[in-house]
């Protein structure tokens, strides 16, 4: 198995194991950006113009914000109420939109490095304007759970349930 599939795979039953299901979703509201609901090892948020500190459960995190993880870390971020992420270890990711009030609302986060699992409420995949850019491309959900990783400077997606759309960065 190549690295990259394991990395997804890590990715996928670490955001089972973490709780990150339809009922996690349900039970947080509305955050205003991003609401954190797991924080495990060396995990740091820096804000739009401000310095990288630790991140903990229960915190919300601004749009703009980049999130890095360590070794063995990950965290899970509720993005809206029909949308979560599972940050793996060794990762980098920048919030870049949030916009719940949109039709449809819409989510969108550039992954630099490491991995990110996607999960949205079934059904949200249609109502919901969810991407994850990588170096290689956009993977825009058009389902409900897939993940995201960034290796050597390329994305790769696995999807475990549902539709991914993937536009490539440069079509030629």
């Amino acid at each position: 198995m190549q690295l990259s599939n394991r990395l997804v795979l890590t990715c996928f039953a670490a955001f089972a194991f973490a709780g990150a299901d339809a009922d996690l979703l349900a039970q947080n509201p509305a955050p205003t950006s991003g609401k954190v609901t797991v924080s495990v090892g060396d995990v740091k948020v820096t804000p739009p113009g401000g310095a990288a500190k630790a991140l903990a459960a229960g915190e919300i995190v601004a749009v703009g914000s980049t999130i890095a993880t360590g070794a063995g870390a990950r965290a899970v971020i509720v993005m809206t109420p029909r949308s979560a992420i599972r940050v793996g270890e060794n990762s980098t990711v920048v919030i870049e939109e949030v916009v719940e009030a949109a039709t449809p609302p819409k989510v969108t986060l550039d992954l630099k490095d490491g991995s990110l699992g996607a999960l949205l409420k079934p059904g949200a995949g249609a109502e919901m304007d969810f991407k994850i850019k990588t170096p290689s491309g956009i993977a825009a959900a058009r389902g409900t759970f897939y993940a995201v990783v960034v290796e050597n400077g390329k994305g790769f997606a696995q999807v475990k349930e549902g539709k991914v759309e993937i536009i490539p960065t440069n079509p030629n």
